[in-house]
């Protein structure tokens, strides 16, 4: 069976392996008012890096998930690190085994366009409380994206499409989200040059000694994402339920 981008994520256990890192994760909820009393889920939380950051930050009650048990114990490791640790469980986001209207806050970063995006956004949508706000750091597809273009990224990343920014807000609107705003839009090129990390590449400088076939996988990735630089980018979305104006 042919290696996923996931499965060397899981297997590198690649600490904020989305654009923006850990710097971004930092500034999102900075004008937020988050207490110790706050419900966050962290929906695909990898090796509970973001989970560590918030519960720092914040001492929020903090749910993390990830479907890969490599992640997870990566996770529950990072976790007893802390004096509040924060709750790590298997998991898949597209059928989550949390009550309605559980949440204040859901953090999908870089996990919801590797999902059944629909089934996703619409289990976000039902652990959320009505008040609640979903922040997405997703890939997005640029205009400049050609059809052969993203049938390389379909089979690379084994996706079942490809989301544009107007794709993302329709998605969401469907699922119960009716106030959409992107924070950030940026193509990898701008990111790059921007000097922005595309994650947090410092844990696996050496990787190829570990696991070739793996390792090449993230070669693979990073390469691809050169490529197509200019017509692949990402967003930071915050959605909710209610307008707050209404």
């Amino acid at each position: 069976m042919k290696n996923s981008y996931e499965d060397a994520l899981a297997y590198f256990q690649v600490p904020f392996a989305h654009p923006g890192g850990k710097q971004l994760t930092s500034e999102l909820f900075i004008n937020e008012d988050i207490t110790s009393e706050t419900t966050i889920l962290d929906a695909g939380c990898g090796t509970g890096s973001t989970s560590y950051l918030l519960s720092d930050l914040y001492h929020a009650k903090i749910e993390a998930i990830d479907k890969h048990s490599e992640m997870v114990q990566a996770a529950t490791r990072r976790a007893r690190k802390l004096a509040k640790p924060f709750r790590v469980s298997l998991g898949n986001v597209e059928k989550l085994s949390f009550s309605n209207q559980q949440f204040d806050f859901i953090l999908s970063e870089s996990v919801t366009a590797f999902t059944n995006v629909e089934n996703t956004l619409k289990e976000f949508a039902r652990v959320l409380k009505g008040k609640g706000k979903l922040y997405l750091i997703e890939m997005t597809k640029e205009a400049s994206l050609t059809s052969e273009m993203e049938d390389e990224m379909k089979g690379f990343y084994q996706l079942e499409k490809v989301l544009s920014e107007k794709d993302w807000a329709s998605a969401l609107d469907r699922a119960g989200f009716k106030k959409v705003e992107v924070l950030k839009a940026s193509t990898i090129a701008e990111m790059i040059a921007e000097g922005v990390k595309m994650g947090d590449d410092s844990s696996h400088q050496h990787i190829k000694l570990l696991n070739e076939d793996l390792s090449q996988v993230l070669i693979d990735h990073y390469q691809l994402n050169l490529q197509l630089s200019n017509h692949l980018g990402y967003r930071v979305i915050r959605a909710m339920k209610n307008d707050a104006h209404s």
